[in-house]
């Protein structure tokens, strides 16, 4: 078993029994539905491409000196 492991389980014993619960039914559902996969999708990055157009503005002053960092840019 592994150390982490050891130290979670080490933790859920200290909880009552209501938390205990609750603890093992929250890992088991995450176990039974992974939350690390990524959901199937029916568009393509090509429906993507273009989407947020308009939508994010770059200030003309972008690559401008910040005042904040003046002293370090001698």
């Amino acid at each position: 078993m592994s150390p982490l492991l050891e130290k979670v389980l080490a933790e859920v014993d200290r909880l009552d029994l209501q938390e205990q619960l609750t603890v093992i039914s929250h890992l088991i559902g995450r176990w039974q539905h992974p939350t690390n996969q990524l959901p199937k999708t029916s568009f393509s990055r090509q429906d993507l491409f273009g989407c947020l157009r308009g939508q994010i503005v770059m200030r003309d002053d972008f690559n401008a000196p910040l005042n904040d960092f003046a002293e370090y840019m001698v």
